[in-house]
């Protein structure tokens, strides 16, 4: 690899509106405030209604 040509990567801080929060590295850096994440949405918990519509889909082929 190249030295001086990949940027820095710095601590970020994901804080959910539920309460959960994480820490990755990024070249943001600072806190990323966040609506959802796999913790609330009801996709990932289980508590999703109805089912997408990509999910829906089966075996169907798009014809152009």
């Amino acid at each position: 690899m190249k030295a001086g040509i990949h940027p820095e990567l710095k601590e970020t801080k994901f804080i959910c509106g539920c309460g959960n929060h994480f820490e990755i590295y990024t070249v943001k850096g600072g806190t990323v405030y966040l609506e959802v994440c796999s913790n609330c949405h009801p996709f990932y918990t289980g508590k999703l209604r109805a089912k997408p519509k990509f999910l829906e889909l089966t075996g169907q082929t798009i014809e152009k």
